[in-house]
């Protein structure tokens, strides 16, 4: 689970607006949901180490942004690991 934000978008707004393009986004409420989450991991009721295939650790975090997006190594979701 993760939190961020940006001051810079890749995405050109007046771009897609030209081509009459209709964009759905949204953030995860992550303050709101983190509690209920920790909650059901604790309990039993998830269990992250069915959707977290990978641990890799901040100093190989750009190789990371590769191997998700490319599903290499069967990988689901990683883990950065401080």
């Amino acid at each position: 689970m993760g939190a961020y934000g940006s001051t810079f978008s890749a995405v050109k707004f007046g771009d897609s607006m030209d081509k009459g393009l209709t964009l759905r986004m949204n953030q995860c409420p992550v303050e709101r949901r983190s509690p209920r989450l920790s909650e059901h991991i604790r309990n039993g009721y998830l269990n992250p180490k069915e959707v977290v295939t990978q641990r890799i650790p901040r100093e190989h975090i750009a190789e990371a942004y590769h191997i998700m997006p490319a599903e290499l190594d069967d990988c689901i979701r990683n883990r950065l690991c401080s």
